[in-house]
């Protein structure tokens, strides 16, 4: 049975502010937001931005899902998510023995499937993802702790794409001790593949988390370092460095936008541009380029830009941009989800609620999974119910959908 979501963020922010006797004054001091701002948010009137929630966070000392709600857990067994999930977390209880009962089969083989994990994931297709992880994690185990040297080395590097795939499921879903448990294989597997770029991926990976526990600064300091093991394949003019680099440059770009640090924020945009201008193309990131290089390109540069003055509260500006994407026909679905989630949210914030509700419906379209589970999407959907004089029955259905309480 679908359950919906019984209260909204800004309802679950005051709820905590009074837990902690804070009058919306003193929170919004402590916090170091505005304080107008805040009763809006409380009272449903405004919708809460990723540097508003991690704010009051840190300064009650709780987790970015306590207001976020997540995770949707009464949703997984309607897309079937739960039997999954629990399968992801006991075959991450072995990373380092054989299991001599395993079957084995080539790693030419388990590589095929690894890759149908990797589309999986730019569909993001969170299902498909956790129910094909694993198995593939246990055949890559015992690979990696039988074989020796290549071979060894080679299963480690698949290892590393299935716990990131698995990863943006955990991510997208909110669970952050699954999320932390990922990176910590990740690290394991990363370290043991010979690969300096998976080493940079890990940093990416890691940097990404702290959105969720308001740590932007720390993830700042993963991002810089990351960048100095492929500064030299930057210099060479390497594609799997130059796509590396400009991903960790709009990483930090976000980061910096958390912190409201819209300089830093631009500048690290700047830096990824230079990077997709080197390369001149999209790099989709496939087999054929090398399972280890990332996408990257002009497109996510433009997307991240949109995303950058979204972020900064520059919302009609971060609009102006969006008109300016223009991805192929073929572009990642993953990315495009949540382009259309960042649009919709400028679009509400101008006033624009046919057109965000629009653009909500582009998100589902593209990228389902992603906008069902996703807060800003549920966010988005309870602002637009608040503005709304007469919610008309796609929104209503909507909300429905992912489970937001009329």
């Amino acid at each position: 049975m679908h359950t919906p979501t019984d209260i909204g963020i800004g309802a679950r922010i005051a709820a905590y502010r009074r837990l902690h006797r804070l009058t919306q004054k003193q929170l919004s001091t402590k916090a170091n937001i505005s304080y107008s701002l805040l009763v809006k948010v409380e009272q449903g009137r405004r919708p809460a931005s990723g540097s508003l929630i991690a704010a009051v966070a840190r300064a009650m000392s709780v987790p970015v899902t306590t207001f976020t709600g997540q995770p949707y857990s009464n949703d997984y067994t309607h897309d079937r998510l739960d039997g999954p999930l629990s399968d992801l977390r006991a075959s991450l209880d072995n990373y380092d023995f054989p299991l001599d009962e395993l079957p084995l089969r080539s790693l030419t083989e388990i590589v095929v499937d690894v890759h149908e994990t990797l589309h999986a994931r730019r569909a993001a297709n969170f299902g498909r993802i956790v129910r094909m992880a694993p198995p593939l994690i246990d055949e890559l185990v015992q690979v990696s702790q039988t074989a020796t040297g290549h071979t060894a080395e080679q299963a480690h590097r698949q290892l590393v794409h299935v716990y990131r795939s698995a990863y943006d499921v955990a991510y997208g879903l909110g669970l952050s001790d699954l999320v932390s448990l990922l990176l910590a294989r990740m690290d394991y597997s990363a370290e043991r593949s010979a690969d300096p770029y998976l080493m940079a991926l890990h940093g990416y990976m890691r940097a990404y988390a702290c959105f969720s526990t308001g740590r932007h600064e720390v993830g700042r300091k993963i991002i810089a370092k990351a960048r100095t093991g492929v500064e030299d394949g930057v210099r060479a003019g390497e594609l799997s460095a130059l796509c590396s680099a400009g991903n960790l440059h709009l990483r930090a770009a976000m980061l910096a936008t958390r912190q409201g640090d819209a300089d830093a924020a631009r500048g690290e945009l700047g830096e990824a541009r230079r990077m997709a201008d080197r390369l001149g193309r999209e790099v989709t990131g496939d087999m054929g380029e090398g399972l280890h290089v990332q996408s990257f390109g002009p497109t996510n540069v433009a997307i991240h830009a949109a995303a950058v003055e979204m972020e900064l509260g520059n919302h009609a500006k971060s609009l102006q941009l969006a008109k300016q994407v223009r991805p192929p026909a073929d572009y990642f679905p993953d990315r495009l989800g949540h382009f259309w989630i960042d649009t919709a949210r400028s679009q509400l914030w101008t006033g624009k609620p046919d057109s965000a509700l629009a653009s909500l419906l582009n998100a589902r379209k593209v990228a389902p999974q992603q906008a069902k589970y996703h807060p800003a999407v549920r966010e988005t959907i309870s602002g637009l119910v608040h503005a709304a004089r007469r919610t008309p029955d796609t929104l209503i259905g909507y909300a429905s959908w992912c489970g937001v309480q009329l």
